[in-house]
This record gives structure tokens, sequence and C-alpha cells, in this order.
């Protein structure tokens, strides 16, 4: 026994370890292979608060993130709290992990704590797979395992340097609206040439909304077809047992804020606006025209058009930004026609940018 088991964890078989297969087992490790909800709901387990150990059994939002996830590259998920979304991706990982060679996997999390817990539910259910469908080992810590085909998985706090150096098969970015927009954009210069080169990368964004933030905008710009990702959205009363009588305890229990945030996945309730949600629902924004190192111009200048700059300068330590926008005042209602934003531009270089834009654009205000 100990000629077989990975350091002493009779749940884990060790590499180089001989397994005979059944007609059955090699049937059915087939049928896994080719289908990840068949594989989840017939031999993952998770634990229950209520029941301990359990089969992972699959609601039907679940099978169809699964499946999401199995027939397309890109996927984000907007979902409520608690309805089993991280543990949904967990399951696909696995089979991911299991059923392909050589296969790199990052989990990625606002927190590395989270990533390394859900590494930990992964791991979980790894140990509950019967011997014959399992890779021997040859890696296993909080932070990483690795198996005898070849597969690796990470888990790391989302920063850029999380998966610099690299290359990775599926990413894995759970409750990304809460990571900082200044690390959520260094992130995706960092990682996504590294996803951009393979054919079958794939990308996988789940969280519940945080405000108007980079993940609003990749939302809504998969909402309108403007990239690549598949959205998904989970209602909160598609998970069993959560109907009117619910909500109500539920709200009464924290308060109908909250509610709209985390169970009803709203992106404004969370942030206290100057400007109020119902108007910057109302709003939409569109690509600009041109892009230049932070430089963003949606028209070009006008003749005759007054323009003005609103300047807000920044230590330029990669921390805040320093900004500016440029907006046509000639008519009302104003219109927005440029932006700029750098937080590694330092104050003493600033003022040469700004005056650059300024005299292309009729010589405009500039107010700082």
């Amino acid at each position: 026994m100990a000629d077989t088991v990975y350091l002493g964890n009779p749940n884990l078989k060790k590499a180089n370890v001989k397994v005979e297969f059944t007609q059955e087992n090699i049937e059915e490790f087939i049928k896994c292979k080719d289908d990840p909800v068949y594989f989840a709901r017939n031999y993952l387990k998770i634990v229950s608060l209520d029941e301990g150990l359990v089969n992972f059994n699959l609601y039907p939002f679940q099978e169809k993130l699964v499946r999401n996830f199995h027939e397309n590259r890109f996927n984000i998920c907007k979902m409520p709290r608690q309805t089993g979304k991280s543990t949904t991706v967990v399951s696909y990982l696995l089979h991911y992990a299991v059923f392909n060679d050589n296969v790199n996997i990052a989990i990625l999390a606002n927190k590395a704590s989270t990533a390394r817990d859900l590494l930990g539910r992964l791991q979980l259910a790894y140990e509950n797979l019967p011997k014959w469908m399992q890779q021997g080992v040859l890696v296993w810590n909080k932070g990483s395992l690795e198996l005898e085909n070849g597969s690796k998985i990470l888990a790391a706090s989302t920063s850029a340097s999380a998966v610099r150096g690299g290359s990775y098969n599926v990413i894995f970015l759970d409750e990304f609206a809460f990571i900082p927009n200044h690390i959520a954009d260094q992130f995706f210069a960092s990682v996504y040439p590294t996803i951009s080169s393979g054919q079958k990368t794939k990308v996988i964004v789940v969280s519940t909304p945080r405000g108007m933030n980079h993940f609003y905008r990749m939302w809504h710009d998969a909402e309108r077809g403007k990239n690549e990702y598949i959205p998904t959205e989970v209602h909160w009363s598609e998970v069993p047992g959560r109907d009117a009588v619910w909500k109500e305890q539920t709200i009464a229990n924290t308060s109908e804020q909250q509610f709209r945030v985390e169970f009803e996945c709203e992106f404004l309730g969370s942030v206290d606006t100057l400007i109020s949600s119902a108007k910057l629902k109302t709003l939409v924004y569109d690509e600009p025209i041109k892009r230049n190192a932070g430089l963003d111009i949606y028209f070009e200048p006008i003749k005759n058009h007054d323009y003005v700059i609103t300047v807000d300068v920044a230590r330029g330590v990669g921390i805040d930004y320093s900004a500016f926008v440029i907006t046509d005042i000639t008519t009302f209602p104003h219109k927005v026609i440029g932006k700029y934003k750098n937080n590694e531009i330092k104050p003493m270089l600033f003022p040469s940018i700004i005056v650059d834009i300024a005299k292309a654009y009729n010589n405009a205000f500039i107010l700082c």
C-alpha cells in the first residue's frame, strides 16, 4: 500500500503506479473525458455546509456554465453570491487537468488565501476520485499541484506578476470585480500576449458586480458583442430554495441596497456616486477613434469650437493616475472629446502632454 500512495495519503495515487482498467472503467473514463457535466455529476464530491461531503448535484444553470466553459474560449459570468459559482468552475478545472495532458491552469482571486481555498476544494474533489481515474501526483501543496500527465495548477492573487513568464491554457479569475482597476489593467497588459498566442487557451471571469469598473466594462462589451467573451448571467431565483419569502428575509437581515448588489447583481448599488445611479444607467460609451499611451480620442478638433481640459495630477509612482478630460463646450449639452490617464508619468513631464493636446484643440482652456 505504501508503495502506491503519495506521501502517505491513502486518497492519492503516486506517479508511475500501474492500474489495470476494467472494460467498465474504460467506458466511464471515455464518458467523463467527453462530457464534463457527466464527470461532475457522477464523480465529483464537494463539502456542503449542512451535509458535509456530498455528490455534486449540479443545478441547471451550473450545467449550462460548465458547457459554456467547455465549448468557448472566453467566458464572463455575472452571478449572485452563494450560488456555487466558484465550485462550478473548480469542477471544470479539475476535469480539464485530469483529461488533458501537459496543460497549465491558473486559479487567481482578489486574495491569495481565496485562491488557495479554491485550490483546496479542487484537491478535495481530486482525493475522492476513484484511483483508476486519478493521475499520479508529483507535487501537492497549498499553492500548486502537478500530475504525472504533465498538468499543473497554480493558485495565486490576481496581479501583473502572478503569471508573468508562464504559459497557461486556462486562467480562472474569481471575483474579478473586486480587483482594483489599475491592477486589472496591468494584469491583462501582462498576460494577454500569452493568452492570444494560443488557439485553445481559455479565460474564465466570474464575479459579483462591484460598481462601474473594469468588470462592468468587460461585461457591457460582451453583451454588445464588442469582445470575444460569452456572457452568462444567473438570477438569484435560479438557485433552488430562493423565492420571494427568502428575498424578504434576506433584505430584512441585511439591507435592500446590499441585496441589489449581491443578489440582483446591479453594478451601481455598491457605489455612492455623485451622479445618480439612474442617470449613469442611461449613459453609453464607445470605443475611441484613436488610442495611444493612455490617450483616448473620440472626436477630432473642429475649427472655431471651444474646448476645455480639466486636469488631475498624481505622483506618477504606479498607484493613482494623472488624468485629464477634453470637453467641447461650444454648445450645450457639452461633449467629452477625449481623455488621458497614466499612473507612471512624472508631474514634471505631464504638463508637456497637456499643452500639446491643448494646442491641437484650438488652444483649449486648461483647468487644474
